[in-house]
């Protein structure tokens, strides 16, 4: 798409002294002028620039409030265009309040031709990153399905690879190192498949104790057990149509891989105490952050079971060795918080992209993701609508595939250990297993979905 450039002063002349000073410092760009908020609606509807430069006092009647309604005007027509303001001498609050309501950066005029240049071609790089991510949401994540960031050659691999397992029923083994994102897979393929509009259901053994783990999975009858004091579903059942994802499968019982066998055998299962067979219909995604060969060696998957899972096994990349992908990711993670944390962050520059580029990211995009999500907030609260590198603080080490938890992290995990544990006793049950906790569901919700990315 052609670069274009929309300028707006009620003033024709100082239109076309802008127009030629920003041609005179190289830009390659069309430059569009309009004298009036209606005329460059009419054009920004036909033209879509990418950024826009606009004076704040168009009408003398309506003195900035004019200039304030065409910002607002230009961003719902496209919010990845990127409005650069032009206030009076001294009106920096007016510059503070069009930051607030969405410009990408203001100016006082006379305007340093230079710098807004500068700004400009800042500007298309920015404007392109946003719409680049828009088209990857519309490929990428039809039917609601999740987002797979990236345009590298890998990422690109990657779909192509999930799409092929999406067409078929037969399961899929995902590995890859923690944080590459197995869970977003998991549920990618299952939004991608025939039966995407039935249950998409994960579990992760917490405990390595067998009659827990096959309680959680087939369910069990009244008296099976002490405790058992009531009939309760199992999560295979759940699944029934569906989807079922079995996350770190080398912390599963190897009692509950025998049994596990049995029910890819038979296409049946009995709950826990129970003489009655039920029939068992879902479609199996596990995943694995260990070496495979590894765990076959030292015998926690068993080698008949990995045979079993396997009929499609897919190794996620590490962020390292996509780290074209960075800008795309980071942008979509602003977005992300904009629409679900009222962040008042728009975009993150260039000297914030290059310090994310030169880290070797060890906790790969879970990583990536929580280090833009600390830098949004700082930047929101020097009230800043940009990241820049200052904002950015990544860990110091470099080829090290362990990671020190931060404080916020850890207080996640406990978060997310304590709703496993309450929708176990819930059989599942998100509003029984928020109200035990004294949360909305929407809240228990949100820690469940941002936890998707692990």
């Amino acid at each position: 798409m052609s670069e274009n450039i929309l300028l707006v002063d009620d003033d024709s002349d100082a239109l076309l002294s802008l127009t030629r000073a920003l041609k005179s410092h190289g830009l390659s760009a069309s430059i569009n002028g309009a004298s009036t908020p209606e005329k460059a609606l009419k054009l920004a509807a036909s033209l879509n620039p990418q950024v826009a430069v606009i004076d704040l006092s168009l009408s003398e009647k309506e003195g900035v409030e004019s200039g304030f309604k065409l910002l607002d005007g230009l961003l719902r027509n496209d919010d990845t265009c990127r409005v650069i303001v032009l206030t009076g001498h001294g009106s920096t609050e007016y510059g503070i309040r069009a930051l607030n309501s969405g410009a990408a950066s203001f100016l006082e005029k006379p305007a340093n031709i230079s710098h807004l240049a500068a700004l400009i071609q800042d500007g298309f790089k920015q404007a392109s990153l946003k719409r680049a991510y828009k088209e990857l949401q519309k490929v990428s994540a039809p039917h609601n399905g999740p987002l797979l960031i990236g345009e590298s050659t890998v990422i690109e691999q990657l779909r192509s690879e999930l799409l092929q397992a999406a067409s078929h029923k037969q399961p899929v083994l995902l590995s890859g190192e923690t944080g590459t994102g197995k869970g977003l897979c998991a549920a990618f393929i299952h939004f991608m498949s025939h039966n995407s509009l039935d249950g998409f259901v994960r579990y992760q053994p917490v405990f390595g104790n067998a009659d827990i783990v096959n309680s959680d999975l087939f369910g069990h009858v009244r008296g099976a057990f002490t405790g058992a004091e009531q009939d309760r579903t199992g999560l295979i059942e759940k699944a029934e149509g569906g989807t079922f994802f079995l996350d770190e499968i080398d912390q599963l019982p190897l009692q509950t891989q025998v049994a596990l066998l049995g029910v890819f055998q038979d296409r049946s299962f009995r709950p826990v105490g129970s003489s009655e067979e039920r029939v068992a219909n879902f479609r199996l995604v596990s995943a694995c952050n260990k070496d495979i060969d590894e765990c076959l060696q030292d015998g926690s998957i068993r080698a008949d079971f990995f045979h079993r899972i396997a009929h499609f096994q897919i190794e996620l990349p590490p962020l390292r060795k996509r780290k074209e992908d960075i800008p795309l990711l980071a942008q979509a993670s602003i977005e992300r918080l904009r629409q679900q944390e009222e962040v008042n962050v728009y975009e993150i520059d260039q000297t914030a992209i290059e310090k994310l580029l030169s880290y070797d990211w060890p906790g790969n995009v879970r990583e990536l993701l929580a280090v833009v999500e600390r830098a949004a907030f700082a930047a929101q609260f020097k009230q800043r609508s940009t990241i820049t590198a200052d904002d950015i603080h990544t860990g110091s080490r470099k080829n090290d595939n362990t990671v020190k938890l931060s404080f916020h992290e850890r207080v996640e995990q406990y978060k997310l250990s304590l709703i496993n544990d309450a929708l176990s006793r819930n059989q599942g049950n998100q509003a029984q297993a928020a109200r035990e906790l004294g949360m909305d569901r929407s809240t228990l919700r949100r820690i469940l979905d941002r936890n998707m990315t692990k």
